[in-house]
């Protein structure tokens, strides 16, 4: 048997531990995208529900509009940032960027193309839907934190459909808690 020289040994160490590290089931990245876009939801339906309750004028959507603009622009510079080092992401981090490219665009389609269809409540309960089939979807590969915040959605939406007065602060409790709450969860573990 040859011996192995120290060099291409490191080099075998080095091989097994990039391989163990692209078969990661945490998230490194994208935490991030799921505490800002977990507030703005909830933000988004609270506000909707504050006005129906007629505590707020509908004016107040235009609050909105500079949250969903800082959304924007930090996803889109932090969505740069990531495609540069794309190399170095887990194949479950991959997957994920698509699923949830797919999952959150077709709610958001389903929303701008179908006010009518799904007015007031439908439109959160899409987005809730979406978002759970993201968690969800990490969650089917081991991270059991994800399959928490997507059953904290699902909760969210039977307890909404239950109490439909109140349909959009538990929409927003469940959106905040399960979406944005597994976010800042996964930014903060150690493993």
């Amino acid at each position: 048997m040859d011996d192995v020289g120290r060099a291409q040994a490191r080099e075998h160490i080095e091989l097994v531990e990039r391989i163990l590290e692209q078969s990661s089931r945490r998230l490194r990245v994208g935490g991030e995208f799921f505490v800002i876009w977990g507030f703005y939801s909830a933000a988004a339906i609270l506000v909707m529900q504050l006005v129906v309750d007629r505590l707020l004028p509908q004016v107040a959507f235009w609050a909105l509009l500079p949250l969903l603009l800082a959304a924007v622009v930090f996803s889109s510079l932090r969505g740069r940032a990531i495609a540069r080092c794309k190399g170095r992401m887990t194949a479950v981090e991959r997957e994920f960027f698509t699923v949830l490219w797919i999952a959150i665009g077709m709610a958001f389609l389903a929303n701008v193309a179908g006010f009518r269809i799904f007015p007031q409540w439908g439109m959160a309960g899409l987005w809730t839907v979406a978002t759970a089939i993201v968690l969800f979807f990490i969650g089917a590969h081991g991270n059991r934190r994800a399959t928490f915040g997507g059953i904290l959605q699902v909760v969210a939406l039977l307890l909404a459909n239950l109490v439909p007065d109140q349909a959009g602060y538990i929409l927003a409790a469940g959106m905040l808690a399960g979406y944005g709450g597994f976010g800042l969860v996964e930014l903060l573990a150690s493993d």
